[in-house]
């Protein structure tokens, strides 16, 4: 992850927008949308699900869908903290399940090795944008 930031700005209405902005190499960009299909597959798996349950599933499916039609090259992200939260819990999930687990896939290897050097950065920059939707009037626009 690079240049990570917390952008705020005024919406039509005067009220402060937060957005978490930083840039991914394509490798990440790559091993994010594997993450978030794995653990979408894994979390949903069940036959019987809440009505929160199917948000939750539309909201994994719909970043893993983002993350999957980008283009070749580095990206830069704009989420905003309920999508940059959403978004954390998967690279974590997924890094804690398969450090736990007896074996791993080949085709989690490359994406393990990865998301593990972007969590914390990741979840520093979650918490930072937490603070900022929190209190955004303490921040500059």
């Amino acid at each position: 992850m690079q240049r990570p930031r917390i952008d705020i700005s005024p919406d039509l209405d005067g009220d402060a927008v937060v957005h978490a902005c930083f840039d991914l190499s394509e490798p990440e960009v790559s091993a994010s949308a594997h993450a978030m299909r794995a653990m979408a597959a894994e979390r949903f798996r069940t036959s019987e699900m809440s009505a929160d349950d199917v948000l939750e599933l539309r909201e994994f499916t719909a970043l893993a869908d983002e993350l999957g039609e980008i283009p070749a090259g580095a990206r830069t992200m704009v989420m905003r903290p309920s999508r940059l939260s959403v978004y954390r819990q998967s690279v974590a999930g997924f890094v804690e399940s398969r450090y736990e687990s007896e074996w791993i896939r080949d085709d989690d290897r490359e994406p393990l090795a990865l998301l593990s050097e972007l969590l914390q950065p990741l979840e520093q920059l979650c918490a930072e944008a937490m603070r900022a939707a929190l209190s955004p009037s303490q921040r500059a626009y």
